[in-house]
């Protein structure tokens, strides 16, 4: 397991970027303090994911496609998004003293 993260650090409805085997990768805590984390790229075309904290969803930059944060699959895409394959999700604990880590 990798620690990424401390709870203190990462306020509720924010996010942030690190590495995870190679890849970027985005640790989202949502504003009722739930966390998730996804390889933050788009399946579509590869592009760039972000946290959107005011739609608690996340959003590909490229086509404005939206994913839900509690599971990683799509939620609207746009017209030109045709798969409907969700973001890879990766595996999150907190210990005693609320050090994230992934695994």
């Amino acid at each position: 397991m990798e620690k990424i993260a401390n709870l203190k650090d990462l306020k509720k409805g924010d996010s942030l970027y690190f590495e995870y085997q190679g890849k970027k990768a985005i640790l989202i805590r949502t504003k009722k303090g739930d966390l998730f984390a996804y390889i933050a790229i788009c399946p579509h075309e590869n592009g760039d994911i972000e946290w959107d904290s005011q739609l608690d969803m996340i959003l590909c930059e490229c086509h404005l496609s939206l994913f839900s944060a509690k599971d990683g699959s799509v939620y609207r895409h746009s017209s030109l998004f045709e798969l409907n394959e969700g973001l890879t999700k990766i595996d999150v604990t907190v210990d005693d003293e609320n050090n994230v880590f992934v695994k």
